[in-house]
């Protein structure tokens, strides 16, 4: 007579809850932590992530891991109608860089929690930063810059209005005209207005670069690219590179402080490949430049455009800088003394 082989062993069962039920069993613990991984990375937000590091230990050092962060800098109370946040915060950070203390009605540790909870992740190599713009033109349409060794350049697009013709016949693009022309021409009271904004975009990225270099210092070892744009999207700086982190963090390179600028106007501007017409459509570049460097025509934009398309970024930006570039000669030259501002 054969023996049988032993029954195999029972699972311990869980024990039953206070109501009787069996309990779920946890599935997301068999997951690898590659996968964990993965799912952090997709969730990106950096407030989520810091709630997920408080799960377990096993959680904690998955979310640490994380390579891709997005940042969003909490706005304004809105029961406090009167708070003017982007005023404050600006004030706040012009104050902090001379260690003075904030304004009293600015919820400073507040901004300050938000980057201290950077500081736990070990491995951020791309970081986005979403703070409230200081601009309220309505005719900007984006403004991009970047500051380093290889490029001090801010460039921004106006436009008085905007005409989608995606949902148009291609035949009816020839008949467009200018119903208002002083609507879209360059008059004086035109030019200084945007001569004006352009001044206070580029005020502002020379502040959000000053921001960027008091978040990424702790991630100077991992970090390689790095963006702090507006909750509208109108305008971004961005650090493309190691080299770029390298000279935010460097305190040997200090930005010029003086420089030159260009305008392009175009009445009407046609873009074939959005299917867009700008009007009254102007390009203002911004270049901060050492008094020994020559002034060039196109200040700089051609070799900040050819980097942008290496990372296969492409926006109404880059495409009207091409057409303006291309096809248009600079309408005025602007004198920048940035010490003056």
């Amino acid at each position: 007579m054969t023996s049988q082989p032993p029954p195999p062993p029972t699972q311990p069962q869980p024990p039953p809850s206070s109501t009787g039920e069996q309990p779920e069993t946890d599935h997301i613990n068999r997951l690898p932590d590659e996968l964990l991984l993965l799912i952090c990375t997709k969730i990106n937000n950096a407030k989520s992530l810091c709630i997920c590091n408080l799960i377990s230990k096993r959680f904690s050092t998955v979310v640490r891991q994380t390579p891709s962060l997005f940042l969003t800098f909490p706005h304004r109370n809105p029961n406090n109608k009167d708070e003017n946040l982007p005023k404050k915060l600006f004030n706040y950070l012009s104050q902090s860089f001379f260690r003075k203390p904030p304004p009293n009605n600015f919820d400073g540790a507040l901004f300050q929690s938000a980057i201290d909870s950077l500081k736990g992740f070990q491995n951020v190599r791309d970081l986005r930063i979403e703070l409230p713009s200081f601009q309220h033109d309505e005719s900007i349409r984006n403004w991009h810059a970047e500051f380093g060794r290889g490029a001090n350049v801010c460039v921004i697009l106006f436009a008085t209005s905007l005409r989608d013709l995606r949902h148009q016949s291609p035949s009816s693009n020839h008949q467009i005209q200018i119903q208002n022309p002083d609507h879209a021409s360059l008059t004086n009271h035109l030019l200084q207005s945007r001569i004006a904004s352009s001044n206070q975009c580029f005020r502002e990225a020379t502040w959000r670069q000053h921001v960027l270099r008091h978040v990424v210092e702790n991630h100077r070892r991992t970090l390689e690219t790095a963006e702090i744009c507006d909750s509208e999207q109108k305008g971004k700086v961005v650090v493309n590179d190691k080299q770029q982190v390298n000279d935010l963090l460097d305190p040997e390179v200090k930005l010029p402080a003086s420089g030159y600028g260009k305008l392009w106007h175009v009445q009407v501007l046609r873009l074939p490949e959005s299917r867009c017409v700008l009007y009254g459509a102007t390009v203002v570049a911004i270049r901060r430049t050492d008094e020994s460097e020559e002034e060039c025509e196109d200040v700089g934009v051609k070799h900040l455009m050819k980097k942008r398309c290496e990372v296969d970024e492409h926006g109404l930006l880059w495409e009207v800088l091409r057409h303006i570039l291309e096809n248009h000669a600079p309408a005025r030259s602007l004198n920048i003394n940035a010490a003056r501002r």
